[in-house]
């Protein structure tokens, strides 16, 4: 049985972890989001990245990651640093779910799209690599992931006081197998690494031939870009 002062060290020692866990947690927010706004008005305000596909998908995946931070990071601190509880009635349990699902799931579509199109760019089929394509290409994945979000309306609730789905259901299966080991994990990083790879690989090849100036330090602007967001998601 531990004695009074050692009791009375452990209790503190749970409290600094608990606050230092919540300055680091306000920390990666503040990062994220800020972070985020940078990237959205850098993308936008520059000419190399606003007018083709590749900033395009950068400037929608910056928008999204600032919607997750805000939507899922903001309240989690909220509720675990400041007992906060939000999501405690059934509408905003729902609701945050929702949002921070979609908006993750939005996020790494267009930042593989990019990786992808930033690759297509550089290659023999450079006409599927398109401002249209990319904003067709972004609307589809809007509209795909907001209608994957109508289960998360369906089957989260506030089960006990908590924001969850109930145990044994099909759809926690599909959280546990598939959502996160797959949408969430190996899917976009290998689609990420694997293009950024091929277009680093092409952009040092088309260093070596004599390409137009101009375009190949653009295409190398975009290349580095897009492997510094993958670099970081990853």
């Amino acid at each position: 049985m531990l004695s009074p002062p050692s009791s009375l060290a452990i209790h503190q020692l749970d409290i600094i972890i608990e606050e230092l866990n919540i300055y680091v947690a306000l920390l990666i927010f503040a990062t994220g989001v800020i972070g985020g706004l940078l990237n959205i008005i850098i993308f936008s305000s520059l000419k190399t990245f606003r007018q083709t596909s590749t900033g395009f998908y950068l400037i929608v995946t910056s928008i999204f990651n600032v919607g997750q931070a805000l939507s899922a990071l903001s309240t989690r601190i909220l509720e675990t640093g400041f007992t906060v509880s939000i999501t405690h009635l059934s509408w905003s349990c729902k609701l945050r779910t929702v949002l921070s699902q979609s908006c993750v799931l939005i996020s790494l579509t267009n930042m593989s799209l990019a990786t992808i199109d930033q690759f297509l760019s550089m290659s023999s089929r450079r006409h599927w690599s398109s401002l249209k394509l990319a904003r067709r290409h972004s609307m589809l994945s809007c509209c795909v992931w907001a209608f994957h979000g109508i289960f998360a309306v369906i089957y989260w609730d506030v089960i006990n006081g908590v924001c969850t789905t109930a145990n044994g259901s099909v759809y926690r299966r599909y959280l546990s197998y598939f959502y996160t080991p797959v949408l969430l994990g190996c899917l976009p990083i290998v689609v990420m690494v694997t293009f950024s790879v091929l277009a680093f690989v092409k952009s040092r090849r088309l260093a070596r031939r004599q390409v137009n100036i101009v375009r190949l330090s653009h295409e190398r602007q975009l290349t580095a870009m897009a492997l510094f967001q993958v670099a970081f998601i990853v």
